[in-house]
């Protein structure tokens, strides 16, 4: 029983020096972290979208939309009674969001580098990013809403946890590592 209290003590403990770490980091690198991460995090929440939307496909196959990225979600997709939503995975909305992501993931390596490096572009780096998570996100909204028009928002709750989890958070995150970007640039001027 000792053992089992030690290792709570532990976690406890393991969890409040992380906290004072990520705590003591830039604000604007802090932001851009959380950011980078929900970015890659994207990546698992358009495979869920597309495995909703494949469904009405009767599709055997794996959903794998990106390729390269490990852990892909493959669970063959189920037969449901909507025939026409497929439709929505072969616009060229959704084609350019498939094209605009790869490069997307590959831009934010440029974006890690000039956050580590001192005295870098981060504003011109910064605004590529925002620029393009803007158009993501958009182009997510729009193959949802598509989707959902389709479905005769009859599946809307289905989609509900995607929504919330991916352009909302998103959007969220941009809008917060704009404001302290633009915020230490007026302190710097």
């Amino acid at each position: 029983m000792a053992d089992m209290h030690e290792g709570i003590v532990t976690a406890i403990i393991l969890l409040y020096q992380l906290f004072l770490y990520i705590r003591s980091i830039n604000p604007i690198k802090r932001e851009a972290l959380l950011l980078v991460i929900h970015n890659f995090f994207m990546y698992y929440i358009i495979n869920r979208f597309k495995h909703l939307a494949q469904t009405s496909i009767n599709s055997p196959g794996p959903v794998n939309t990106f390729y390269y990225v490990p852990f892909v979600y493959e669970e063959p997709a189920k037969h449901q009674a909507h025939e026409d939503l497929h439709l929505v995975l072969k616009s060229t909305t959704w084609n350019f969001l498939e094209t605009l992501f790869r490069h997307h993931l590959a831009l934010l390596l440029p974006f890690i580098l000039a956050l580590l490096v001192p005295r870098c572009k981060l504003v011109y780096v910064s605004s590529m990013v925002i620029l393009s998570n803007l158009t993501i996100c958009m182009c997510f909204i729009y193959s949802m809403w598509k989707w959902l028009v389709l479905s005769g928002f009859s599946l809307s709750l289905q989609l509900l946890p995607i929504f919330f989890l991916g352009p909302v958070v998103q959007l969220l995150l941009m809008f917060r590592f704009t404001g302290n970007m633009l915020l230490n640039l007026w302190i710097v001027v």
